[in-house]
């Protein structure tokens, strides 16, 4: 009984009820400010001791793919400058995520219980790996296969040259991407915890997702390479089936029913 009296008075206060809306703001603001605080000084230990080997790996995969075929290049004369301030900022945020995702913890804290909050080391460990995880499974199995695809349209007339601000866009959207899908398990024990879905809803739209996640491969991979599809879908798949067996696991024990989803 005192278990669930805590729960109301802390659910009553993570929406409002003993904070204010203004305070949820500055609280919002101090976590954001801690965020950007750590990003920034992370961005000043890389960009001035590892800013050399971090350009040299960044651009590994796409120059062993335009090897004999063309060179990367850029055609204004800070562009080269930008590129390595922008790859130190990505290369902080990365650093920076076991902060990033505390930060996260602390701001929805109020709304867990009691005992859900013994959690957090364990959140911000498996946020970091699969952020990172995701992003490391983008470079080393999509990136050579997605440029070496794109590479082999050169002619014996033809160079493949590509500016160095649209490498970093493209693969900067490809590491993040992957990073924020591979977090995709936590969210959805997140959901279930707090009862919008159930271990009934992976069950009931598995066909569903299934196709959702080969329609995907397809349409993020270059051509009709069914190998690169196969290798982005199968851990897409993965990541699903891991979901359900995390929500089970870990779906409220005072509830009797499984929650609508």
């Amino acid at each position: 009984m005192a278990d669930q009296e805590e729960k109301k008075r802390i659910k009553k206060n993570a929406l409002g009820g003993e904070m204010t809306f203004i305070e949820h703001l500055e609280e919002l603001r101090k976590r954001i400010l801690i965020t950007l605080v750590t990003v920034v000084a992370v961005f000043c230990v890389i960009f001035g001791l590892f800013d050399k080997p971090l350009v040299k790996y960044f651009k590994l995969p796409m120059q062993k793919a335009i090897a004999g075929k063309g060179a990367f290049q850029f055609t204004s004369p800070a562009e080269g400058f930008i590129f390595d301030l922008k790859l130190s900022f990505l290369a902080a945020i990365f650093a920076a995520s076991p902060v990033i995702f505390y930060q996260l913890w602390k701001f929805i804290a109020p709304a867990l219980y009691k005992k859900e909050k013994k959690f957090i080391f364990p959140f911000i460990f498996f946020s970091t790996l699969l952020f990172v995880g995701g992003a490391a499974f983008g470079y080393f199995v999509i990136f050579p296969f997605g440029f070496r695809y794109f590479a082999q349209f050169t002619f014996s007339d033809v160079q493949f040259n590509p500016r160095l601000s649209d490498y970093f866009s493209f693969a900067t959207r490809v590491l993040l991407a992957f990073g924020l899908v591979f977090e995709f398990p936590l969210v959805a024990v997140f959901l279930g915890r707090i009862g919008l879905i159930g271990p009934g809803f992976f069950h009931r739209n598995r066909k569903y997702a299934v196709i959702v996640i080969f329609v995907l491969a397809a349409a993020l991979t270059p051509g009709p390479d069914v190998i690169s599809q196969l290798l982005l879908a199968f851990p897409l798949w993965f990541l699903y089936e891991i979901s359900a067996i995390l929500v089970w696991i870990f779906k409220p024990r005072d509830s009797e029913q499984e929650p609508a989803g």
